[in-house]
C-alpha cells in the first residue's frame, strides 16, 4: 500500500512524522520536537489541514514542539507532567535550560483520539506514560522511545522503569503484527519480524526473566 508519509529529523535526533493516512489533504504529526518549523513548512506547501497531534511520550525531544502547534494534541496524560514541565530535562542533557518555559496549553486524553482507523497501545517503560500508535490498515506503528529498530528506549530518566520495559515488551511489543513497519522515534525504521530477529536488547528483555 503507498503510504503517504514524510520524516522529519530535529536537531535533538527525534523524528517527526506527518502523516496522511485518509487518502485525503488532511495529516497527523506524530510527535513534536523543539524545532517543527520544517514540518509546518512543509503542510503549508502542500495545503494540508492538520487533524492533530499524536505525542508518544513527554520527553522535551517529542513534546516541546507542543508551544509552536496550535491544533489537538494527544497524549497519554501520565506523561502530563513531562511534557508541560520540560526545563529539568533540558537542564540535564543540555546543562542549561534558561530561557525555556512551562507549557500551560490544552492536552487531550488517548480516549478521545477522534481517528477511527487507529489503535494506541501503552507501554511504559521509557516514561510512565510512554505510547505507541498504530495504523492498521496502513501496516504500520509509530513506537517514539519504546522501541527502535536495533535497541530499546532508556529506563533511567525521569517515571522511566526496567521491569515496566520488560513487561512491555513481552505484552505489547511481541503481540504486534509481524508484518507491521515500526516508525520510531529516532533512526530509521523496521519490520517487527526482522526487528525480534535482530534486536539483542529486545531479546535480553525477553530473557531476563527477573521482574
Amino acid at each position: 500500500m503507498n503510504i503517504n508519509l514524510n520524516t522529519f529529523t530535529s536537531f535533538t535526533t527525534s523524528n517527526c512524522y506527518v502523516l496522511q493516512p485518509f487518502g485525503d489533504q488532511v495529516c497527523i504529526f506524530i510527535d513534536l520536537p523543539p524545532d517543527l518549523d520544517e514540518a509546518l513548512s512543509y503542510v503549508k506547501q502542500k495545503n494540508l489541514s492538520i487533524g492533530g497531534a499524536l505525542i508518544t511520550h513527554g520527553h522535551y525531544d517529542h513534546a516541546l514542539g507542543l508551544k509552536d502547534f496550535n491544533f489537538n494534541s494527544y497524549i497519554n496524560l501520565d506523561d502530563e507532567f513531562l511534557s508541560r514541565n520540560p526545563q529539568e530535562q533540558i537542564k540535564f542533557f543540555m546543562g542549561n535550560s534558561e530561557g525555556i518555559e512551562s507549557y500551560s496549553g490544552e492536552l487531550q486524553y488517548l480516549d478521545d483520539i477522534p481517528f477511527q482507523n487507529m489503535k494506541h497501545h501503552k507501554n511504559p517503560g521509557h516514561t510512565k506514560g510512554s505510547t505507541s500508535f498504530e495504523f492498521p490498515e496502513l501496516g504500520i506503528i509509530f513506537t517514539g522511545d519504546f522501541v527502535f529498530r536495533d535497541g530499546i528506549g532508556r529506563t533511567d530518566l525521569l517515571s522511566g522503569s526496567l521491569d515496566d520495559m520488560k513487561n512491555s515488551i513481552r505484552n505489547v511489543f511481541m503481540s504486534f503484527n509481524e508484518d507491521a513497519e515500526i516508525l520510531p522515534g529516532h533512526g530509521p525504521s523496521g519490520k517487527v519480524k526482522s526487528i525480534k530477529e535482530n534486536n539483542e536488547y529486545i531479546k535480553m528483555m525477553l530473557n531476563d526473566r527477573t521482574s
